[in-house]
């Protein structure tokens, strides 16, 4: 496992800083809009416009990271995150909130898929691994750190956040400069052949995108109504369910950190879906559970879960995906698997019509064995799959 190039660390750093300002961001505005406005509906706008968004543009960012310099586009990205914060330094009313969402939104979206590329184009296979124990490490810092900052300046500093905003943007740029690479256009492969290749890989991926499908969207439907389960189930105060969010975050860092030291721990596809199976019995004890305290460390374990799941199958996606398809299959990879959060969210909101919402959490472990068992069928034929091209431009 070769040593990462400082290129990497470089970059990011850049999009943990951009994390931090679309996280701080958010949290910042939706309790903005909730003070002012006095809407919750107003409120849910902000995550709406942000997942429609993003979902607009991952075909159009796929299709400009085949063709074109990721390092480039990382850099537009990060300049684009200043137009938001230029607007709301001299507009704060709703309907540009709402604008200055739909821009940073696209530029974090820009700036997460143009960085997946950039390890894809400048890493050898072997360093995958280990560039995706620092990334999902990265996800939960700039997660951790911009909920922290956006909820410390609404609470405390207001009148100084879009400064915080700000400095924060500007450092993502200086760290994001582009460095030369070889276009994809340099390849042999057509288009035609490409929109082949592209068909024929998501085709061994059926079993393995139904199995992402459905986790991404029960867990989806967790952050929603773990509110609910708090409040209404447990009735406790709202730093109980702080904690809650936020140590999902901590285990996630923990357990990448695991993957970092055993890399091994996830190179077996069985033992990877013996980890999803125990989503299972930690869902039905959060639905279960009278405390509280007993829900938070069943959600620290959840996050140590994740890594031991996500690196392993990260960097063995980004080793099978060939550099020229690398954008378009991510794309469909995004909009695939995000399309389960509306459906999933909307089921369960039928559910919790008729049914108390810590049911809901056992609802969602029960049906995590019918999907265990998919993925003991799915993720060792994943795993076996043959890596894509060789690296052609190693820093």
């Amino acid at each position: 496992m070769g040593k990462l190039p400082l290129l990497f660390f470089r970059l990011m750093i850049s999009r943990i800083l951009l994390g931090i300002s679309f996280g701080a961001f958010t949290i910042f505005y939706l309790w903005y809009i909730v003070f002012y406005f006095k809407e919750v509906f107003l409120t849910g706008m902000v995550p709406t416009i942000y997942l429609a968004s993003s979902l607009i543009v991952s075909v159009p960012i796929g299709h400009l990271l085949d063709k074109f310099n990721s390092t480039k586009i990382g850099f537009y990205a990060s300049l684009m995150a200043m137009l938001p914060v230029i607007i709301l330094f001299f507009q704060n009313s709703l309907e540009f909130i709402y604008i200055s969402t739909a821009i940073l939104s696209v530029a974090f979206t820009m700036k997460g898929d143009s960085f997946s590329a950039s390890t894809k184009k400048h890493l050898d296979e072997t360093q995958f691994h280990s560039a995706s124990s620092y990334t999902f490490i990265a996800s939960n810092v700039s997660s951790l750190s911009g909920t922290l900052i956006g909820g410390v300046c609404v609470s405390y500093f207001p009148q100084y956040f879009i400064y915080i905003l700000t400095a924060i943007v500007i450092l993502s740029i200086s760290l994001s400069l582009p460095t030369k690479e070889i276009s994809n256009s340099k390849s042999d492969e057509s288009r035609g052949s490409g929109i082949i290749s592209s068909i024929s890989f998501y085709k061994k991926m059926i079993g393995f995108l139904l199995v992402g499908f459905t986790i991404n969207g029960l867990f989806e439907s967790l952050d929603v109504y773990s509110s609910g389960l708090f409040h209404l189930v447990l009735h406790s105060q709202p730093i109980y369910y702080t904690m809650f969010v936020v140590v999902i975050s901590i285990g996630g860092i923990s357990g990448s950190f695991v993957t970092k030291t055993w890399p091994s721990i996830g190179s077996n596809g069985k033992r990877i879906s013996f980890f999803i199976f125990l989503f299972s019995p930690i869902l039905l004890g959060i639905g279960i559970s009278p405390s509280p305290f007993i829900d938070i460390i069943l959600s620290f374990s959840l996050g140590i879960l994740l890594p031991l799941i996500n690196v392993p199958l990260t960097a063995k996606l980004m080793a099978i995906i060939p550099r020229e398809i690398f954008g378009k299959v991510m794309a469909f990879l995004r909009i695939f698997i995000s399309g389960s959060t509306p459906l999933m969210a909307a089921f369960f909101s039928f559910v919790s019509l008729w049914s108390p919402v810590n049911f809901i959490f056992i609802y969602i472990g029960l049906i995590m064995i019918p999907v265990t068992a998919l993925s003991f069928a799915v993720i060792p034929k994943f795993l076996s799959i043959q890596s894509g091209n060789a690296l052609e431009n190693p820093v």
